[in-house]
């Protein structure tokens, strides 16, 4: 109930933004730019042949996300506890916020408001300059969504005010040390090695030249990621747990399958919806929106499930990613491990895989009654 009030509050915020734009919700005018990095030591770079991959200590994420544990956003996987960076930061901003007691509950209001999820927030950050006093330098068709431009548009005055309050630039300077501490457990090697793996897992050349960045997150839940792509750089915001130092293979191959599954959506859209039906109920589904992006995911799981064990010489490592499938299929992801099933036939095939998709959907079997595990 206390979302669903939420989401209505956002709503009504919506359509008045609507209503007052002239029936369009208008994204305020930005002046493009290019993206500048300065602070060249929080950058990992790779080198000698994998200079395209990097880690980064991201300030504009670290600021959006610091803001969001101050507002309100408490969110953690059941029986974690938070990472230990993201509980030193709240401590350290609910101190400097103590004698601001008017501004922290209109900043708990604004995000009661504006209750976007945080990897929409997340997305809007990325939008931004690299550091204090952070402006939007990029357009907004290159949002996820470009009416978040419209609803966010007095967020960079509010992060501004909110940096200076809660005196952010001493407490990054605190745990800066901690974030470099996570930028160096990844590898640019290891993630070069991996794109090379997935392409060819694929049978294809790989589909773009972006400059490829992972920002560890420890401000946020446990054992999520978003992707996103601005200008010539994929970020993949990685949450504590999301990714053992190379690529995140799961949110990069969102930039590929996604365009390519709903082209071929439409052709199986009543096999694909039972499947939706059986499992848009449980926990794990309700974030997804459309059927189309909740089969996307479970498309991207299994493609990532199954690149996973193609790499993998261990059996019992083999036997424990089976077994995840297994359990998000019963928790709700009833597609999953059907398609998981039917790219063992894609592997035999020899056919490119975008070539190969439409046949995968159509020798799907129909789906059968399937309870998922509410309990997840």
């Amino acid at each position: 109930m206390y979302d669903l009030r939420r989401w209505l509050d956002l709503m009504g915020w919506v359509v008045l933004a609507w209503i007052v734009s002239g029936c369009h919700l208008v994204p305020p005018r930005v002046q493009v730019e290019q993206l500048a990095f300065g602070h060249p030591e929080e950058i990992l770079k790779g080198a000698g042949g994998v200079e395209g991959y990097w880690a980064l200590a991201d300030r504009r994420v670290f600021a959006v996300m610091a803001f969001l544990n101050a507002a309100g956003y408490d969110e953690e996987v059941p029986g974690r506890q938070m990472h230990p960076i993201r509980l030193k930061v709240r401590w350290k901003v609910a101190e400097n916020l103590a004698a601001h007691p008017e501004q922290l509950r209109a900043w708990r209001k604004y995000y009661t408001q504006h209750f976007l999820g945080s990897w929409k927030y997340a997305n809007f950050a990325l939008s931004l300059n690299a550091d204090y006093p952070f402006r939007r330098i990029r357009p907004a068709r290159e949002l996820h969504e470009t009416w978040i431009a419209a609803v966010l548009a007095d967020f960079p005055d509010v992060l501004n005010e909110f940096w200076l309050t809660a005196k952010l630039d001493q407490v990054w300077a605190e745990v800066r040390p901690d974030y470099l501490a996570e930028v160096r457990r990844y590898s640019p090697q290891r993630m070069a090695d991996q794109m090379v793996f997935l392409w060819r897992y694929l049978r294809l050349p790989r589909q773009d030249d972006y400059i490829v960045i992972e920002v560890p997150n420890p401000l946020q839940r446990s054992a999520s990621a978003s992707a996103h792509q601005f200008e010539r750089y994929f970020y993949s915001v990685d949450g504590p747990a999301s990714n053992g130092g190379g690529l995140n293979v799961h949110e990069y191959l969102h930039t590929f399958v996604n365009g390519l599954f709903k082209a071929n959506y439409a052709a199986q859209r009543q096999k694909l919806r039972q499947y939706y039906d059986a499992g848009k109920d449980a926990p794990i589904s309700r974030t997804h929106g459309a059927p189309v992006y909740w089969c996307i995911e479970c498309l991207v799981h299994a493609l990532d499930y199954r690149i996973t064990v193609q790499g993998l010489s261990d059996p019992a490592a083999r036997k424990r990613a089976e077994a995840d499938v297994e359990a998000l299929t019963r928790g709700g992801y009833t597609l999953l491990k059907p398609l998981y099933q039917a790219l063992a036939d894609y592997e035999q095939s020899g056919q490119p895989f975008d070539q190969y998709l439409p046949t995968m959907l159509e020798n799907l079997p129909d789906c059968s009654p399937h309870t998922p595990d509410q309990s997840r």
